[in-house]
């Protein structure tokens, strides 16, 4: 082979690539309009829910940054480390530590709920499922859980509803991890969402801020780890709650707060 033959191989083949390249970028071109935006991000969010769906249990690790809003309207910010475990349909755990200490278990019939640092306990009759169950903390009791939308068995339909807007946002690197950035607003919240651009598109980070709330709180997740492979015994899903624990009417503490708070509407926002 000739050195002109070489060269012109070698640019023939370069071409190729090129055009290869510019099928690819095409096929994966940035929305351009807010229908196409939001268009994708849903797509995004479905494909995270379906994810999820189609783990009969999952452990995930988190580290949180809260804001807790005084009674005054005073903000201030609590750094927490959380692990949740969720057997479908009717088994759920919460363990959050660091600024605030707080253990929650569902065993399909009864919430124990346990606060460290007042060394208080409370339990209360729950439905027969977890999507039921988290229904009724966020609507009964106003303890819905910013990130609990993504344990129902539909994660989409719990966090997209018809007055969804916003969507796609870019890529944005959430660690050494290169993810799709996706920022929605809705009647109760304006969250954010970050997925990986490769692999499992398990959430590496979820920022919401819930409007409805005193002081319009916020809450930023970073997911350190996801297990969906792990067996959840059926211990990890029972009570224990330290004998010098008192047990008191939390639960029904926070509906009558729900139900007697002026400064904010009464419906929770479920994000």
């Amino acid at each position: 082979m000739t050195l002109h033959t070489w060269s012109a191989l070698c640019f023939r083949v370069a071409l190729g690539g090129l055009a290869a390249i510019g099928l690819v970028a095409c096929g994966r071109s940035e929305p351009a309009t807010d229908a196409e935006r939001l268009a994708r991000g849903r797509e995004l969010v479905q494909q995270m829910s379906e994810r999820l769906a189609a783990a009969t249990q999952l452990n995930v690790t988190t580290i949180e940054v809260r804001d807790m809003v005084r009674m005054s309207g005073a903000k201030e910010s609590a750094s927490l480390t959380g692990v949740y475990a969720v057997r479908r349909p009717d088994r759920f755990h919460a363990k959050v530590t660091g600024d605030r200490g707080l253990e929650t278990w569902y065993d399909g019939r009864r919430l124990t709920v346990a606060v460290e640092q007042a060394k208080v306990f409370a339990q209360a009759p729950m439905p027969e499922s977890i999507d039921r169950t988290l229904d009724a903390l966020a609507e009964r009791y106003d303890l819905a859980m910013p990130m609990s939308d993504l344990f129902y068995s539909s994660a989409q339909k719990a966090l997209l509803s018809d007055a969804t807007t916003g969507g796609y946002a870019g890529t944005e690197n959430v660690g050494d991890t290169p993810c799709y950035h996706l920022a929605f607003q809705d009647v109760g919240a304006d969250w954010e969402i970050w997925l990986p651009v490769q692999g499992d598109p398990l959430p590496k980070r979820l920022k919401v801020v819930q409007k409805r709330r005193t002081g319009k709180p916020t809450v930023d997740v970073t997911f350190a780890a996801w297990d969906l492979t792990s067996e959840l015994s059926d211990a990890t899903f029972v009570p224990k709650v330290p004998a010098d624990y008192e047990g008191i009417a939390i639960l029904q503490r926070a509906a009558a707060v729900k139900h007697t708070a002026t400064a904010e509407p009464a419906a929770a926002a479920k994000k």
